[in-house]
């Protein structure tokens, strides 16, 4: 458990929290058979060093599939001290109706409202029975958190959700209605019923950290471009580092007393060529991997400790 010190009002902290999937291919198709190169090479050999080079705590977000597999689970045994653990809802591996499928596609905010429940117990469950303690943190897959989802995940002692993605709207990933427009960028308390608005959940929902680009207030263009996101899938490791400085800056002029969260998301398989569609090669995947060293450096150089998703309410709470 992180224990913030005197500065923690005035200070930022930034979260690592990685999607932690089976290997995909271009088109996020899945590997058939199911492979799991994303952790035995994304996570042990590529990521989880390049942490604890810079003292970081990442928290990585267990989907189904990974929770099944007896080698991921010892992975991640011998992880967690160093690490948080959480979990990641593709609702296709998960009971009731569990299937492997080419590509996931569905929201969980699609589901009727009781087999969103069985789904996100049969998750919860999993986890308890392979770590022996109860997940602090989620984040729904494709982001496709929905109007049952908090107090489902309040019932289950969730403590953190993570899947407000602020200025995104996914209808055209096929989800209408699945919008993020106006939502904070910094931790709130979430309305059980519209997560995106600020409510009196007992959960607290960290966003991911998505800065608005000028261009996106402009009508029907603005809608095409992606606002920016801290995450080092594409882009240059300057754009990622301005990122995190613009939504510190803002934050601390909307709050100067308040500590600012960043929250920076990416999968683990992005860092493994051919297991997702941002690396095809190994070039591709070292490019990944370096823009998120340099998050890391600009963190370690500016005192911003890299603490789980799950240690934000205490954060925030000091």
């Amino acid at each position: 458990m992180y224990h913030p010190g005197s500065r923690a009002r005035s200070h930022a902290y930034l979260c690592v929290s990685i999607d932690t999937e089976s290997d995909k291919g271009r088109g996020w198709r899945s590997r058939r058979p199911m492979s799991f190169e994303g952790v035995t090479d994304g996570v042990v050999r590529r990521l989880q060093p390049m942490f604890e080079t810079f003292g970081a705590k990442p928290t990585y977000l267990l989907s189904p599939e990974i929770l099944r597999d007896e080698g991921c689970v010892d992975v991640f045994r011998k992880l967690a001290p160093s690490c948080e653990l959480g979990t990641h809802l593709h609702g296709e591996y998960a009971e009731p109706g569990a299937f492997e499928p080419d590509v996931t596609r569905e929201f969980q905010r699609d589901y009727p409202p009781e087999i969103e429940r069985q789904k996100l117990t049969y998750l919860t469950d999993l986890f308890i029975r392979a770590f022996d303690h109860q997940p602090q943190s989620f984040r729904a897959g494709r982001f496709g958190i929905g109007p049952a989802s908090i107090g489902i995940l309040e019932s289950l002692g969730y403590a953190v959700e993570s899947s407000v993605t602020p200025h995104m709207d996914w209808a055209s990933a096929g989800a209408p209605g699945l919008s993020f427009h106006g939502a904070p960028t910094q931790p709130y308390r979430p309305d059980p019923e519209d997560p995106g608005r600020p409510g009196a959940s007992t959960l607290l929902e960290v966003p991911v950290t998505i800065r608005r680009r000028l261009v996106n207030a402009i009508p029907g263009i603005g809608s095409r471009i992606d606002p920016r996101w801290l995450r080092p899938t594409r882009g240059t490791a300057e754009k990622l580092v301005r990122v995190a400085e613009d939504e510190i800056a803002d934050a601390r002029r909307r709050a100067p007393s308040r500590p600012v969260i960043l929250n920076a998301m990416f999968h683990n398989v992005e860092v493994v060529p051919d297991t997702s569609p941002y690396a095809a090669n190994e070039e591709e995947a070292r490019g990944i991997l370096d823009r998120l060293r340099a998050l890391l450096a600009f963190s370690q150089r500016e005192g911003i400790p890299v603490v789980g998703l799950g240690d934000v309410p205490e954060i925030l709470a000091a």
